[in-house]
């Protein structure tokens, strides 16, 4: 298993904060919005391989062919795929 170690800095050059995140002694800086964009693709990416496996397992209980969890596994992703798409709608609005 990777070695990995997130830490924060306030960088001199502007005074902005910055994430950091080390992999195995190989650093990479990002800003705040970044990191953010990144540990949610984490979070999304965690819940989706679940309910990928939970399928796989579920066709394997059942005694159903892989190939047919495999099929169900791709019409999930496209769905999903689709609703990605969707636009967002903003929950907040900007001051005047």
């Amino acid at each position: 298993m990777p070695h990995i170690l997130v830490s924060g800095i306030v960088a001199v050059r502007d005074k902005q904060p910055y994430l950091v995140i080390d992999v195995d002694g190989h650093s990479v800086q990002m800003s705040m919005a970044d990191a953010r964009n990144v540990a949610r693709d984490i979070e999304v990416m965690c819940a989706r391989t679940e309910a990928d496996a939970m399928i796989h397992l579920y066709f394997a209980k059942l005694g159903l062919p892989e190939r047919a969890s495999g099929e169900v596994m791709v019409a999930f992703r496209d769905f999903r795929a689709k609703l990605d798409e969707e636009a967002v709608e903003k929950t907040r609005e900007e001051p005047d």
